[in-house]
């Protein structure tokens, strides 16, 4: 049976939007053209000065990052122990013992930190056994046992292909990406072409295309799914969405939802894969199934990285009014400030409507830390904690 995605904006829908001045009418789409190649976010800055400078300060660019100077300042003081837990000592692929020194690389700094190490069987990365919980001061254990590249980079680089896997098994063998973190071309597209013609039409703009499409840049990444097609470099399930061809990049604005879809299964994507379902595998538990939930239809996120699969389900997805960049927005731009998703609401509500009551922190991310729902449930839940009850990072060596 061939998935379909669940849900579509429709011609009248999108007619409604043009109408009504969301999309700026008389300017083409652009899209990069195939020819064109990732540059990185410094080529960037040359010309976007105003934005790379707001980017820069952004999680996007922060969410991996080599590892002096990224460090958590507590994380290294409790290194060897936070008093009850040992830090981390261990490769969760090779098993062998690990130094803070051989750390390459560090992910995460907001709401927890992840370490990566060489796995020196095939020389891809690995992640020690331990994370760090900003909200405890505490160690706590991380089992992922796949390498970093071949599970977790397509969503936390730029330009990220597969380039040689095996035949037989679909293991990822080798692959590379042009920027660590969330670049600028994560969102906008290859800038090759665009640098050469300066034209609008050979690099991507999510605020040119309907809030859904908009939506669907923001979805390829902040969704859970299991990847039947590509597996990791030890044979498992790939938990991020390469492109279908070895050697091709994701380029924003490429429908992913249509992307091998009998052999993947995304929650809430495909009408194949319900949010009312129990799933198995690193799926079980996706969405707080309750008889709360089940009495209101809304399935809110039970894990982190699925904002998408809870923003679908809300009103302010399907009647086409809203977008994630409604909200937020991963820069400033040429004379305009950068959002602040806490005072949205406020934009088309009155006071009543804050974002602490209608987007409970209910997607665990760690221990007794969690990430706000997107599904703008009318009868909100008690959340839990979040990353706004804490201060801003420090860093060691700041």
């Amino acid at each position: 049976m061939l998935r379909t995605p669940l849900f579509a904006a429709s011609a009248a829908t999108f007619a409604l939007i043009l109408a009504a001045g969301c999309l700026p009418a008389g300017n083409a789409v652009g899209r990069p053209p195939s020819s064109a190649a990732f540059v990185g976010s410094e080529t960037c800055k040359s010309c976007h000065a105003e934005a790379f400078a707001s980017w820069q300060e952004s999680w996007h660019s922060k969410i991996v990052r080599p590892a002096q100077g990224a460090f958590l300042k507590e994380a290294v003081e409790k290194w060897k122990s936070d008093g009850t837990n040992a830090g981390p000592t261990v490769g969760n692929v090779t098993g062998k013992t690990f130094k803070r020194e051989d750390v390459q690389y560090v992910v995460g700094a907001r709401w927890k930190q992840r370490y990566l190490v060489k796995n020196d069987q095939n020389g891809n990365l690995q992640f020690l056994n331990m994370q760090f919980n900003r909200a405890s001061g505490k160690w706590e254990k991380y089992g992922q046992k796949n390498d970093w590249n071949t599970q977790c980079a397509t969503c936390h680089t730029t330009g990220y292909r597969i380039t040689a896997f095996d035949d037989k098994s679909g293991k990822t063998l080798q692959s590379d990406f042009k920027e660590l973190g969330v670049g600028c071309e994560a969102c906008h597209g290859p800038g090759s072409a665009h640098i050469v013609s300066g034209s609008r039409r050979d690099i991507f703009n999510p605020a040119n295309v309907s809030v859904q499409e908009q939506s669907k840049v923001c979805g390829y990444c902040h969704i859970r799914l299991e990847n039947g097609k590509w597996k990791t470099a030890q044979g498992a399930p790939r938990e991020d969405f390469p492109a279908p061809e070895a050697g091709r990049s994701y380029i924003a604005g490429d429908d992913w939802t249509k992307w091998y879809p009998q052999e993947a299964i995304i929650p809430g994507v495909h009408a194949e894969d319900p949010f009312d379902k129990e799933y198995a595998g690193d799926l079980k538990g996706l969405f707080l199934r309750d008889e709360q939930s089940k009495a209101s239809g809304l399935y809110e996120e039970a894990k982190h990285h699925q904002q998408y699969q809870g923003f679908l389900q809300s009103a302010h997805y399907r009647l086409g009014i809203m977008s994630c960049i409604t909200c937020h927005a991963p820069h400033a731009g040429a004379g305009k400030l950068k959002k602040v998703a806490d005072h949205a609401c406020n934009s088309c509500h009155d006071d009543s409507y804050t974002v602490e009551k209608y987007m409970p922190n209910t997607g665990k991310t760690a221990d007794n830390l969690f990430v706000r729902s997107h599904t703008f449930n009318k009868q909100p839940r008690q959340g839990g904690a979040g990353a706004g009850s804490m201060g801003i990072p420090n860093y060691y060596g700041d």
